[in-house]
């Protein structure tokens, strides 16, 4: 868990929404100073700027950013081509500017506790990464989310599970292949299934196994507990990361991780569990998607004047995944990076 440094101070956090009824609004919900994004990028105080904008708008916002001397932290997709991505690098390599993009699954305990596991040797090399992902629809009918055409899906929702595959592995991909059935929500311009297979350098093999339609449509109820009541309704979030000498599973709705060790027994190979982690539910956004430690964390780097944690050119690596996923199952054909 990342706790905020004691001599970090933010004083102001200002907000930009292009409505101006809209901006103000959210501006008292979220206790932020409405604002212009002219008068942002041209305030000199203001030293980083968190892009979290519709898809189209994070290239653009993101180089007027770099330009203006802000340190950027932006959403993923990395833009919506893969020339757009390059574009952002080239401009970021010219400026020398700050630039982390929002991987923030880089930060939760559950996913750096296996990098831990993985770079202690405890499982050997991995060679076979397995995620299984199946969820409720939950963009609604005619939100800029569902009429958003193409393969939309992967870059943004994704790419977080194929960098985690691409970050475990810790070298560059070397092909991909991706196919998806035929859609099911008739009211999507994307598609909503996915199974992308990823072969790396040396011989492992990552695949990701998405359905956005399976689980129970969720409705809260205060009286259950959310992801107690996902756990048993169709929802997975599920790895199995398989190494030589032992496996890790993550499981988002059990909320636990585990590890095997396998040994040479005398008739065959033997595995057993030998370490489990589980962990309160209060705790449930350190351990999925902690973007709060993320968001705290890359203000201590801008203030300190330290680099980014997780290199544009690093995030890049992973967009490349994504791009060719999408371009895999246009062509229904193995894309080779």
């Amino acid at each position: 868990m990342l706790a905020r440094p004691k001599n970090l101070l933010i004083n102001r956090i200002y907000g930009y929404e292009p409505d101006e009824t809209f901006r103000k609004s959210r501006s008292a919900e979220l206790d932020v100073i409405p604002e212009s994004l002219e008068n942002i990028i041209g305030n000199p105080a203001i030293r980083l700027v968190y892009i979290a904008s519709p898809n189209e708008a994070h290239v653009p916002q993101a180089i007027m950013a770099l330009r203006a001397g802000k340190a950027v932290l932006c959403e993923k997709p990395m833009g919506m081509s893969l020339e757009e991505a390059e574009k952002l690098i080239a401009v970021q390599e010219e400026t020398k500017g700050f630039l982390q993009i929002g991987f923030e699954l880089h930060y939760s305990n559950m996913y750096t506790q296996v990098k831990q596991w993985i770079d202690e040797g405890l499982i050997g090399t991995p060679v076979n990464i397995q995620c299984r992902y199946y969820c409720c629809e939950f963009h609604k009918k005619n939100s800029w989310r569902s009429l958003h055409s193409g393969s939309f899906l992967i870059g943004e929702k994704l790419s977080h599970y194929l960098d985690l595959q691409r970050w475990w592995f810790d070298q560059p991909a070397k092909s991909v292949y991706s196919v998806s059935a035929p859609k099911v929500v008739p009211y999507f311009n994307h598609r909503d299934n996915h199974q992308i297979i990823t072969k790396y350098n040396d011989g492992g093999i990552a695949t990701l196994n998405f359905i956005m339609y399976i689980a129970e449509s969720f409705h809260d109820d205060p009286l259950q507990e959310m992801i107690a009541k996902q756990s048993d309704d169709g929802h997975f979030l599920q790895y199995h990361i398989c190494g030589t000498r032992g496996a890790i599973e993550t499981d988002v709705f059990r909320r636990r991780i585990r590890r095997w060790e396998f040994n040479d027994g005398a008739e065959q190979l033997e595995s057993k569990i030998v370490e489990t982690i589980t962990f309160d539910p209060k705790e449930d956004l350190q351990w999925f998607h902690n973007t709060h430690g993320q968001n705290v964390r890359v203000a201590e780097l801008v203030a300190r004047g330290l680099p980014s944690e997780v290199p544009a050119r690093d995030a890049y690596e992973s967009m490349k995944i994504c791009f060719a996923a999408e371009q895999s199952e246009s062509e229904d054909r193995i894309i080779m990076l």
